[in-house]
């Protein structure tokens, strides 16, 4: 990470960010990269205002496709083509996280899905601020992302509540690629 890393000058700023807007909790279950490497299912979850990343697989097709953007590496495919910036990166776009719970060691991270995400950004036309970082003393539990987007949750239960969020995730991923 850079001395010029902006989500370190956030993190380490003594000026909290406000949001001219209210922000909502939105909790992603990354059980769709979390199943394809560890068994069983992510645990510390929340009962309500919880995603499954299983059942929008949208994070999925955008992660893949900005990693295909760069090129896949000369000789045999890779067991993972997308990095952990892109799977960031594309949650990032889709849930419109203003805000996002981590840890100092996942600071590089948050900076690297923020340039990704910007750059596929205003290739598709949009104008997007950075994702702010929460520091989160514990870092961010196993399979689990907690963020904050003007977005409300749906009241539901988990399916039920990710069933319904879809509809704003497909319409978010239709209109990055609408151009």
């Amino acid at each position: 990470m850079t001395p010029d890393s902006l989500a370190l000058t956030l993190a380490l700023s003594d000026h909290p960010f406000r949001a001219d807007r209210p922000l909502y909790p939105v909790a992603l279950a990354t059980d769709g990269e979390w199943l394809a490497y560890r068994p069983g299912s992510p645990h510390g979850a929340p009962a309500d205002g919880c995603l499954l990343e299983s059942l929008l697989p949208e994070i999925r097709q955008l992660a893949l496709h900005m990693a295909l953007r760069r090129g896949l590496p000369a000789g045999d495919t890779p067991a993972r083509i997308a990095e952990p910036a892109d799977w960031l990166a594309a949650r990032l776009l889709l849930l419109e996280w203003k805000q996002l719970a981590v840890g100092l060691a996942d600071l590089a991270l948050l900076d690297e899905a923020n340039r990704r995400a910007a750059s596929f950004a205003e290739a598709a036309g949009w104008t997007r601020e950075a994702t702010l970082p929460v520091l989160s003393a514990q870092g961010r539990a196993p399979g689990l992302l907690q963020g904050w987007s003007e977005t409300a949750m749906p009241e539901h239960g988990i399916i039920e509540g990710s069933q319904a969020f879809r509809r704003i995730v497909a319409a978010r991923f239709a209109a990055l690629f609408a151009r």
